[in-house]
């Protein structure tokens, strides 16, 4: 049984929580549906953010203090692409102000960004909807006990 609690202080979190908490959080995102996994048709909600760890690893000098990840972030929009990508914009601005701010989540923080990949037009997985997405390499650390 795993007995290791992401919420303690200098514990490495899942990327996912992070990400999400802090897109959550910002304000132009509060109609938004934002998780690392799609519901069912039935249960699916429009707009809709999706975050999915896709690779990296923890750094070799700190591997329980630094943790450099590379993220896929997709938008699904009902509206029209403009509206799409305008709202992949809106998630970068939350993720680029939570490195600047240093912002705090409950399981920890980013404390740098990279695109790897911009923002870029995919045909969508789902019935008349668009969908736009993009590489994040996050610099992901645990939560500070400063906060």
């Amino acid at each position: 049984m795993d007995t290791v609690k992401p919420t303690l202080v200098g514990i490495m979190p899942r990327i996912q929580p992070v990400v999400i908490q802090i897109l959550r959080e910002y304000l132009p995102l509060k109609d938004v549906h934002v998780g690392s996994w799609i519901e069912d048709v039935d249960y699916r909600e429009f707009p809709l953010l999706n975050v999915r760890r896709i690779g990296g690893g923890r750094d070799y000098v700190y591997p329980n203090k630094l943790d450099v990840t590379v993220i896929e972030l997709t938008a699904y929009s009902v509206e029209g692409l403009a509206e799409c990508e305008h709202l992949y914009n809106v998630a970068l601005e939350a993720l680029y102000d939570a490195v600047l701010t240093q912002k705090q989540t409950d399981t920890g923080y980013l404390h740098s960004i990279n695109e790897n990949m911009g923002m870029t037009q995919f045909s969508s997985l789902f019935m008349d909807s668009w969908r736009v997405q993009g590489l994040l390499k996050l610099g992901l650390r645990p939560k500070s006990n400063l906060s």
